[in-house]
């Protein structure tokens, strides 16, 4: 895999999670919203699993966002925190 596709994986990963905590709701939460497992979502967050279109206009809706281009705002990322993941997805 790329790299550039991995560190779009994780910066969405951890976009969700962002938004996970902003909304205060658990991984088994979001994930019962989504008819899914707790696993699903932690995939996403520490694994950077690839987002199908389906899942991306689910969590949009399940996380309140007014539309899926909010899901991709990566702009309060913290650089640290996508590189230590970057590296222990890589190091696997």
């Amino acid at each position: 895999m790329k790299d550039e596709t991995l560190l779009f994986r994780i910066k969405f990963g951890l976009r969700i999670k962002e938004l996970r905590i902003i909304k205060k709701i658990d991984q088994a939460s979001l994930a019962a919203e989504l008819n899914k497992d707790k696993q699903f979502i932690n995939r996403y967050e520490n694994e950077g699993a690839n987002p199908r279109a389906d899942i991306v206009q689910d969590l949009a809706k399940v996380l309140g966002l007014k539309s899926i281009d909010e899901l991709y705002d990566f702009s309060n990322l913290k650089d640290e925190e996508v590189k230590d993941l970057y590296e222990k997805i890589k190091g696997k």
